[in-house]
């Protein structure tokens, strides 16, 4: 959005948010799914990025608002709009054929090799949240995104690895204007087993955006961007690697939690022992004032009312000193206890990845065992049209013999009956 006067004007009297709002008011009947200020390199004019549902919407807008002047509220300024489609280049067929043919540095890429050629589609500044198991601590699952881009064809594997690239990551994903907050996101990697899926899913996702519904409620979009894998990221030599580093990271987390949690227990049952060992001493001390409580009364004590005033006190302390160990006991048994909840949760879940395995290689060799049974209808039915084509033609040939055995018998009636006339 510009000053209309040449060289332009300094917006400083301009309020970007009013003139979103115009922006908004301008696209009508359509609305913006995502709109929002970026940084501009002058004064002279305020740059926005906006996106929309589907292409056909963005076309109609930009022919509806591109060259469209108003004043600015509150100021003698006139501002025009000018639209156009971002120039993000989507990858063509021709560059990612072109790039696997040639050579990168020192290494020549392998059709053959999983990785090292164009079979990998790589969807970044996808939303944490939307493809993780458990809310408290996102994480993508790999069925969850198996799952959704299983659709273009049969996938050999996937991966992802986090991002929080400055200038990629969206700064809001709303759901149709209405802000849904600043998610952590990630890069999908899904590797396909043939290049038709690949190139299914790259002509698939072109101009899209992903979509979250749930029942009753309006649906929450998110753009993404679209690349192929140029790096060779999902080789097999470099999964492995990758796979190695994560297990020895988390390795390292749960021996590090562990002496955490040992080194908080000890903590604690030190603190335990300095407490008892105070307590005990103050039992004896007033074991000790008892003592002399009772020789001074037998005695007829002269100072038994001042003896009795420190034995209560004494008393009052023991019994803030059983508080603080009770205390101190309770946060103790509340550390094991969350030692041992944290071993469990883990368990638990490596028990629901292995009967998440077990049902996708279930549903695999279901799959398998349907596409087996349609090639066994598609035989039987070839072979069944094959059966009636020889009994349709050997039908037709005793047809035709029957046909002339009747012609030759006609012909002989007719040469009898001449000769009797």
């Amino acid at each position: 959005v510009s000053t209309q006067s040449t060289g332009g004007e300094p917006l400083v009297d301009v309020n970007s948010w009013e003139v979103m709002e115009k922006l908004h008011k301008l696209a009508e009947p359509e609305r913006f799914t995502h709109i929002r200020l970026q940084k501009s390199p002058a004064l002279e004019f305020l740059l926005f990025e906006g996106q929309f549902q589907d292409r056909e919407i963005m076309s109609y807008v930009i022919k509806q608002m591109n060259n469209t002047k108003f004043k600015a509220q509150g100021s003698n300024v006139v501002l025009t709009v000018k639209i156009k489609e971002d120039g993000y280049e989507y990858p063509t067929v021709d560059e990612w054929e072109t790039y696997f043919k040639t050579i990168n540095g020192k290494k020549q890429w392998s059709e053959c090799t999983p990785g090292e050629r164009a079979d990998t589609v790589i969807i970044k500044n996808l939303p944490t949240k939307w493809f993780s198991l458990d809310s408290n601590n996102p994480k993508p699952c790999e069925r969850f995104l198996k799952d959704a881009l299983a659709l273009f064809g049969q996938i050999r594997k996937v991966d992802y690895e986090d991002c929080v690239e400055d200038g990629e990551v969206s700064d809001d994903v709303t759901s149709l204007g209405n802000q849904f907050g600043i998610p952590v996101t990630f890069n999908g990697y899904i590797q396909y087993q043939n290049y038709a899926s690949f190139k299914a899913a790259m002509g698939g996702l072109k101009g899209k955006q992903l979509m979250r519904l749930f029942p009753g409620q309006k649906p929450t979009f998110s753009p993404f961007v679209v690349d192929y894998d140029r790096a060779g990221f999902m080789a097999d030599r470099a999964h492995k690697i990758r796979k190695a580093e994560r297990e020895r990271l988390a390795e390292e987390a749960k021996r590090k939690h562990e002496a955490y949690m040992k080194q908080q227990s000890e903590l604690m049952k030190k603190q335990l022992e300095k407490k008892q060992k105070r307590k005990r001493k103050l039992e004896e001390k007033r074991q000790e004032e008892e003592r002399r409580k009772n020789e001074e009364e037998a005695e007829g004590g002269v100072r038994k009312g001042k003896k009795k005033d420190m034995g209560k006190s004494e008393m009052k302390e023991m019994e803030t000193l059983e508080d603080e160990c009770k205390q101190v006991a309770a946060q103790l048994l509340k550390g094991v206890l969350m030692k041992v909840a944290a071993v469990e949760r883990e368990r638990l879940m490596e028990q629901r990845k292995d009967v998440m395995t077990r049902y996708s290689e279930q549903k695999k060799r279901q799959e398998e065992e349907m596409k087996m049974v349609q090639e066994d209808q598609a035989k039987s039915a070839e072979a069944m049209k094959a059966r009636e084509k020889e009994l349709r033609e050997r039908l037709m040939k005793k047809f035709k013999q029957f046909e002339e055995k009747k012609q030759k018998t006609q012909d002989k009636i007719q040469k009898k009956k001449h000769i009797i006339i």
